[in-house]
C-alpha cells in the first residue's frame, strides 16, 4: 500500500545545493515517493522535472511565492504538483495579516481554475496579535472572506505557539489537504526532533488529520538533525510509516 508521505526538500537543502541528482536518488531510496519542493537549485523547472522522474519521485506541492498566479500556475504544470505553499511572512509583511489574506484569497480563485490549490504554512509568530488586536492565525483560517485559502499547518509551530495542533487540525477541516509532520526535542529549547523521537502525540494528530481530510503528510526538519538531515528524513518516514500503516 502506498501511503501518502512526502519529504519537504528544505529538510535536505545543503544536500541539493551539492548534488541535485545524487540526493534525489538517495531520497528515492529511501522509499519516498512524493517530495515537497523549496526552490529548484540553479535548474530549470522542466530539468528539475526530468531528475524527479529519472528517480520515480512525484512533486506534490510548492512552497514558493504566488505574486504572479500565472507564472505559478505555468511552473506547476511542468513540475506536475497541484499545490503550491506560501511559506513565510516577513516583518513588514506581518504588519497586515489582511492584506496577505487578500492577496492569497486573490491567488488562490485564479488558480483555481488551474486546478490548483493555494495554502499557507504557518511558523509561530501567527500567533501573536495583529491587526485590530486579533491573532494572526485567526485573520487567515477564522474569516469566512478568505474561506479560499487552505492551510498547510505546521504541527511543531503551532505547539511551539503554545497551542494545541490537534484542535487546528479540527479547526481546518475541509481546509488542510497537507501536514506539515515536525517533532519537537523534550528539552528546554523545544527544538526540532526527528518525527517520532520527540514530544508531539502524533497517534491524536493523526486520528484527527484524517477525519480532517489530510490528503498528504509531509515529513520536515529546519536542522537540529540527530546524525544529517539525510538520516533525519529516513528516520521520519520511517516512525512515520509505522503510524499510518
Amino acid at each position: 500500500m502506498t501511503l501518502p508521505i512526502g519529504l519537504q526538500l528544505y529538510t535536505v537543502r545543503d544536500d541539493l545545493a551539492r548534488d541535485v541528482d545524487a540526493t534525489l536518488a538517495q531520497i528515492a531510496e529511501m522509499g519516498y515517493q512524493y517530495v515537497e519542493l523549496a526552490g529548484l537549485y540553479d535548474k530549470s523547472p522542466e530539468q528539475f522535472r526530468a531528475l524527479l522522474d529519472k528517480h520515480s519521485l512525484t512533486a506534490i506541492a510548492s512552497h514558493e511565492a504566488v505574486d504572479d498566479p500565472k507564472v505559478a500556475a505555468e511552473r506547476a504544470q511542468v513540475l506536475g504538483h497541484k499545490f503550491i505553499v506560501c511559506p513565510y511572512l516577513n516583518e513588514s509583511q506581518r504588519k497586515s495579516y489582511v492584506a496577505i489574506a487578500k492577496r492569497l484569497t486573490e491567488a488562490a480563485a485564479k488558480l483555481s481554475e488551474q486546478g490548483l490549490t493555494v495554502c499557507y504554512h504557518n511558523h509561530d509568530f501567527e500567533w501573536q496579535p495583529a491587526d485590530g488586536g486579533r491573532r494572526g492565525i485567526d485573520i487567515l483560517f477564522d474569516t469566512p472572506e478568505y474561506k479560499a485559502l487552505n492551510s498547510e499547518l505546521d504541527v511543531y509551530w503551532a505547539a511551539k505557539a503554545g497551542d494545541n495542533p490537534v484542535d487546528w487540525i479540527n479547526k481546518l477541516t475541509g481546509r488542510l489537504p497537507l501536514l506539515h509532520m515536525k517533532d519537537m526535542a523534550d528539552s528546554p529549547e523545544k527544538g526540532f526532533a526527528e518525527v517520532g523521537t520527540g514530544v508531539l502525540d502524533f497517534k491524536a494528530m493523526i486520528a484527527a488529520a484524517r477525519s480532517a481530510g489530510v490528503k498528504y503528510y509531509i515529513v520536515e526538519q529546519d536542522s537540529n538533525w540527530k546524525v544529517s538531515p539525510l538520516e533525519s528524513a529516513k528516520v521520519g518516514l520511517e516512525n512515520l510509516k509505522k503510524m499510518l500503516g
